[in-house]
């Protein structure tokens, strides 16, 4: 009967969360702070909005499972209060609350603390500036000062971002790498290409200076770029941009979790933030060679 089951709880409280716009988040997963303790009462299904009972930021989801991802758009930064409800056959819900910063675009902001702190007119909206001047036929406003200025560490974060690549080693082949071969492979994100150079892959954008490629594209790239790798059974080195190669030891993880097998990697100590990443992964994943690659 529906008054003998029990409602799911909240095990431990959910920790503030905090992202960037524009920068990849999760899964992270509800189910690991609400749950229930009784296996009778069902499957718990999460609901998540805002607590004024607005949807969540532009850009992330929250499954009915309890992962909450996605990519926070432009403009949403803030902080928010995220009101979690968990409900399983009992009928009774939990509800549960947690704090979720979203920060201005690491690039745009130091662009913009900069100019204020150097008293430029190269804030954010300085390219809004120029258009609006080529558009009325205007004086473009001064461009020597602003192409003048030493290039920042932020900045060339960012152009890397852009501009991701990853390469993956096969360490014990000392042979020069070869001419590029693209490997096809079914779902890899039309941005990017994966190359076989026998003595590494390659994953690298297709147009450079696309506007619509993103960091996600990358980091599905990294993604099938490590499974291709897992394949052959290498022993391996990472070069290549910082959040690619998570995204790759992240997936190499769980692919040795599935086929009982771990690949040797060389020069590279996981991070707290890999490790989170991949145990929050793993619970999601199921695990088992039955499982295609």
């Amino acid at each position: 009967m529906a008054d003998q089951l029990v409602p799911p709880s909240l095990a431990q409280p959910i920790p503030p969360q905090i992202i960037n716009e524009g920068a990849a988040y999760g899964p992270f997963n509800l189910g690991d702070y609400i749950k229930s303790t009784d296996a009778e009462s069902g499957k718990v299904y999460f609901f998540a909005e805002l607590s004024d009972g607005a949807a969540l930021p532009k850009g992330l989801i929250c499954t009915g499972d309890g992962l909450i991802s996605g990519i926070p758009a432009a403009g949403t930064s803030g902080v928010y209060t995220v009101r979690v409800v968990a409900e399983n056959d009992s009928g009774v819900p939990c509800t549960a609350e947690f704090t979720f910063t979203i920060k201005e675009r690491i690039a745009v902001a130091a662009q913009a603390q900069q100019a204020e702190a150097e008293g430029e007119e190269f804030g954010p909206d300085f390219k809004a500036k120029v258009w609006e001047a080529l558009k009325k036929n205007l004086p473009i406003p001064e461009l020597a000062d602003l192409l003048n200025r030493p290039i920042t560490a932020i900045e060339i974060y960012y152009l890397l971002e852009r501009f991701a690549t990853l390469t993956i080693w096969d360490v014990y082949n000392l042979d020069a790498p070869s001419e590029k071969k693209i490997i096809n492979i079914k779902g890899l994100s039309e941005h990017y290409v994966i190359y076989d150079r026998g003595s590494c892959l390659v994953a690298a954008p297709k147009d450079l200076f696309s506007h619509t490629r993103t960091l996600e594209d990358a980091l599905q790239a990294s993604r099938f770029l490590a499974r291709e790798v897992y394949n052959r059974g290498w022993v391996i080195e990472f070069a290549g941009f910082d959040k690619m190669v998570r995204a790759a030891w992240v997936e190499l993880q769980l692919q040795g979790d599935k086929y009982g097998k771990v690949l040797e990697i060389l020069h590279y100590v996981p991070t707290t933030d890999d490790l989170r990443i991949y145990e929050s992964r793993a619970k999601m994943s199921p695990v088992g060679p039955s499982i295609g690659g």
